[in-house]
């Protein structure tokens, strides 16, 4: 069933920027998992990977190639944001420095954030006493460093704001966005989320016993181009998908499908959708559902089970229990 929406409620997607260890913006990325290209393997980076011999890592990626102006210290989180957010903006065909700035939105998710910028800036106290603490490192550490980063750089000035919840962080945050689009908070409101690998979340992230054997770390980023159907059409943009809903909700033993069922009634949806299910980039916490729809993206068109597909997640890496959440992406002909 069709959700009875009118099209100034309808949002769809109309660009897309992930960054991974598959491919590097739309078309690069989605070739990369059609190809199965090879996206795991030893870091080039990280001097410590606390037992992890293969991550998930954007080898490819040089956060100078995105870069509108220069900058003297840039965390790997925010690397990933700033890059993500200029390929969004490319994919969706629109010049950031055209648009006005209090109609467009940044939504970002992230589960840990500048952990990076965090240990650089806390051992240099620890060794040497809060004298040689940093304050441009120190601004650079907190958790919205990126998403403030982000508005700066572009000029955005309409609803903001990060959601840190584990591994549904980009869902959150697309689920706010999603709101904020249909009130008409907003025309454009870039969505998703970004995650670094760093020695200080390898080294917290637990063993293979609670993690299991085929768990692979990995960092990206992606950001999703929200903005209403008919802005959409009437600017001639390439609709990728229509997000038929956002639902969350907290599993129990009683639901363990309690954000699918959610999401199902929130597009009228009589049956479930297909459960896409995501390819071998590892897992990259806070930007896993981003990327995940991105890559559910590519395969709308060879779903052969109906229009629409849900992209769902869980919170936590062990718990099966929890928050989760569920988003369901439909094709538009």
């Amino acid at each position: 069933m069709r959700s009875a929406l009118s099209e100034n409620q309808r949002v769809v997607i109309s660009g897309a920027g992930p960054i991974a260890s598959a491919g590097i913006g739309r078309e690069d990325f989605l070739k990369g998992l059609r190809e199965s290209r090879v996206g795991i393997g030893a870091s080039e980076r990280l001097t410590d990977t606390a037992g992890f011999a293969e991550v998930a890592e954007c080898w490819d990626f040089a956060v100078a190639d995105y870069l509108i102006s220069k900058k003297t210290y840039l965390d790997r989180c925010s690397e990933l944001a700033l890059a993500t957010c200029a390929l969004t903006f490319a994919d969706a065909g629109l010049i950031w420095s055209e648009l006005d700035g209090d109609r467009v939105g940044l939504c970002l998710g992230t589960a840990y954030g500048c952990l990076e910028a965090m240990t650089n800036h806390s051992a240099r106290v620890h060794a040497k006493g809060l004298r040689f603490g940093s304050p441009m490192i120190f601004t650079h550490a907190m958790a919205n460093s990126p998403t403030a980063l982000v508005a700066i750089e572009y000029g955005i000035q309409g609803p903001a704001g990060t959601f840190c919840a584990g591994s549904i962080s980009a869902a959150c945050a697309l689920e706010f966005a999603l709101r904020r689009v249909r009130a008409g908070d907003a025309d454009y409101v870039l969505a998703g989320g970004c995650e670094a690998l760093s020695v200080a979340l390898l080294s917290g992230l637990g063993g293979r016993d609670e993690l299991g054997p085929d768990f692979v770390p990995g960092e990206g980023g992606c950001m999703l181009m929200l903005e209403r159907m008919d802005t959409a059409t009437a600017r001639g943009a390439e609709i990728l998908a229509e997000i038929a809903s956002v639902g969350l909700a907290v599993a129990s033993e009683a639901n363990p499908d309690a954000a699918l069922d959610t999401a199902c009634r929130q597009a009228d949806l009589t049956d479930m959708p297909p459960v896409f299910a995501p390819p071998a980039y590892g897992h990259t916490f806070g930007a896993s559902m981003a990327l995940d729809i991105c890559a559910a993206i590519g395969g709308l068109d060879s779903c052969a089970t109906g229009d629409c597909v849900a992209v769902t997640g869980r919170s936590s890496l062990t718990d099966i229990h929890g928050p989760t959440a569920a988003v369901i992406i439909r094709r538009v002909t």
